[in-house]
């Protein structure tokens, strides 16, 4: 991709990154008014990222961290300007470009803001090229580097207290860990800006081409007019299936440390549908089968109206059409290619991950 937004590509952008975040990746109108802010303060392009091979400098990593469920999770787009300037008083080369940590409704659009405060392009690729629920996991495998990296963050309300700025330097392991406490002490949610790397870690590491890819989907899907034809058109572009249309009978929700955790029972045709989720949703079980692990892409629509819902906006009771595919269909990130990280899900949410990915694992 290689444009300058406007209202109808964010438009797209957003409900293909809405798709993409399988389950969490944020909220879809914070995504768009963040969006049009940037639009206000300047000229957003999306570039790709062969347009800077030859550019010396670095680029940035912008995030939201927290919990998708959390009614106090609250950042104004101020913060960007606040942490332009944290981010200056530890990286001296020049800022080229920023990438989101992962293609989500509201992550895709991270890094607008403070691409038009600088002047700088957003980068057609993504730590990860779908949404996940660890910081780490969108850290392009920096931390098998073993070296420090600078992480700062902001976010909260003044109003109740709950405001705060923390600048952060030491392991990947270490900043993200600290940075998701942060989140949860801030009232659910802050904005981060972090981990410079250079195009060349960014070429072998990010998801290349993330936003061309969600730009797709969501053109298929706003032109399809019925819920089962906008279901249809996910899968098509995403090379998906329709797994199921059903009822909710179950849905079991709790937030620890700004992570939305549990599951939902789908009825359908007889068959029991359990989806989990860590904001994301992480696997799919037919009958207490498994039939697709993260990070395959879950997805669930309202079966009334095809609209896209979160796992944080599942309702018992609800209609709701399950569509899923492969992660050999996703643009994976280095950062989901290790299995530690999957060990914490399946320790949380007592389920197995690693054992239904290892064609996928460097270690």
């Amino acid at each position: 991709m290689n444009m300058n937004m406007n209202l109808e590509a964010i438009s797209k952008i957003a409900i293909g990154s809405l798709i993409l975040g399988g389950g969490g990746g944020g909220d879809l109108y914070e995504g768009l008014n963040n969006a049009k802010k940037a639009l206000a303060i300047g000229n957003v392009r999306v570039v790709p990222i062969s347009s800077l091979s030859e550019t010396q400098g670095v680029i940035l990593t912008v995030s939201g961290v927290g919990s998708p469920a959390s009614d106090a999770a609250y950042y104004s787009s101020d913060v960007y300007e606040i942490l332009l300037k944290q981010i200056r008083d530890h990286v001296k080369d020049e800022i080229i470009g920023f990438i989101p940590c992962e293609m989500g409704a509201s992550s895709s659009f991270e890094p607008f803001i403070p691409a038009a405060l600088l002047n700088v392009p957003v980068i057609d690729s993504a730590c990860d090229g779908r949404a996940h629920p660890f910081g780490i996991m969108g850290a392009l495998g920096l931390e098998k580097e073993k070296n420090d990296t600078i992480q700062v963050g902001a976010g909260g309300k003044k109003s109740n207290g709950s405001y705060l700025e923390i600048s952060l330097k030491g392991t990947i392991e270490k900043t993200s860990d600290l940075m998701r406490n942060a989140a949860a002490s801030a009232g659910g949610a802050v904005a981060v800006i972090r981990n410079p790397v250079p195009v060349q870690w960014l070429q072998k590491a990010g998801a290349t081409g993330a936003y061309q890819f969600a730009y797709e989907i969501g053109e298929a899907y706003v032109s399809a007019t019925t819920p089962v034809a906008k279901a249809e058109a996910i899968c098509k572009t995403c090379g998906g299936r329709i797994i199921c249309q059903g009822t909710v009978a179950e849905y079991h929700l709790q937030t620890e440390n700004a992570l939305d955790q549990g599951y939902c029972l789908v009825m359908s045709e007889g068959h029991r549908y359990r989806i989990y989720f860590f904001n994301e949703y992480m696997a799919l079980d037919r009958n207490e089968e498994r039939i697709h692990t993260f990070p395959d892409l879950i997805v669930t629509l309202d079966a009334k109206n095809g609209n896209v819902l979160t796992s944080a906006e599942i309702k018992q009771g609800q209609e709701v059409v399950v569509i899923a595919t492969s992660k050999k269909n996703m643009l994976l990130g280095r950062g989901l290619l290790y299995r530690d990280t999957y060990k914490r899900i399946e320790d949380t949410l007592g389920i197995q991950m690693t054992m239904y990915n290892e064609d996928i694992f460097l270690d």
